[in-house]
């Protein structure tokens, strides 16, 4: 299951498995594994859905001893097409040709971008509260981030996130950066910390609600 935290909704950056959208893993003698998902809905994102089984797949098949990884959605409205497609290797646009060019790669970035503006602004907010100013927070470097009174997982997810997106993670760059890389300057960094606190807490009311229609939804399925 330890790989399986590590696949992530794409639009609200956190685990499939903490969110609760793996239904089943089921394993042979011969290294074959099965993977069933329960997304909140049956109309999600077809590309979104896409994303997630492909990376439970690939986080799988990296395993010693798996030999093949078949992922299933469960009551989808492209389930089938998502399985065959993953499972044979398919890009997105191969598997949907209908829905024009494959820009799957283009929406992972555009939501790696997203996720890591809500990972940072933890880190701000952590910072804040532990008492530095916005002209302190803009002066620290990458090296500084060890001796930091904050949470160690809140700096590791943020620099995990940043070497993602090809920033620059050298001990001497500035600890807090945009998403081309810059530095942000003491004078903005309080309107750049809004703008990204804005950006989490969308996330966030995104993943109650998912949270709350996959179990309204479980609790149809059960009750029926």
């Amino acid at each position: 299951m330890g790989r399986l935290d590590r696949v992530l909704d794409p639009e609200l950056d956190e685990s499939v498995l903490s969110l609760g959208f793996v239904e089943s893993v089921e394993g042979d003698d011969d290294g074959n594994v099965e993977v069933c998902l329960r997304l909140p809905t049956y109309w999600c994102a077809a590309n979104f859905s896409y994303l997630m089984a492909s990376d439970v797949r690939r986080e799988l098949a990296s395993v010693a001893g798996v030999q093949s990884v078949a992922v299933r959605l469960g009551d989808h409205f492209v389930g089938s097409e998502v399985q065959e497609g993953t499972g044979s290797g398919k890009t997105f646009g191969e598997a949907f040709p209908e829905g024009g060019p494959d820009t799957l790669e283009e929406t992972r970035q555009i939501f790696l971008r997203k996720g890591y503006f809500g990972r940072q602004q933890r880190l701000l907010q952590a910072l804040r509260r532990a008492g530095l100013s916005f002209g302190e927070i803009a002066a620290l470097r990458v090296g500084d981030a060890e001796s930091l009174p904050v949470n160690e997982r809140l700096i590791d997810r943020y620099l995990e996130r940043r070497e993602e997106l090809g920033l620059d993670c050298s001990e001497t760059v500035a600890l807090v950066v945009n998403v081309k890389g810059e530095a942000i300057p003491s004078q903005d960094l309080e309107t750049y910390y809004v703008r990204a606190r804005t950006t989490r807490l969308a996330m966030e009311a995104s993943g109650s609600l998912c949270s709350a229609m996959l179990e309204a939804r479980n609790s149809n399925w059960t009750s029926t």
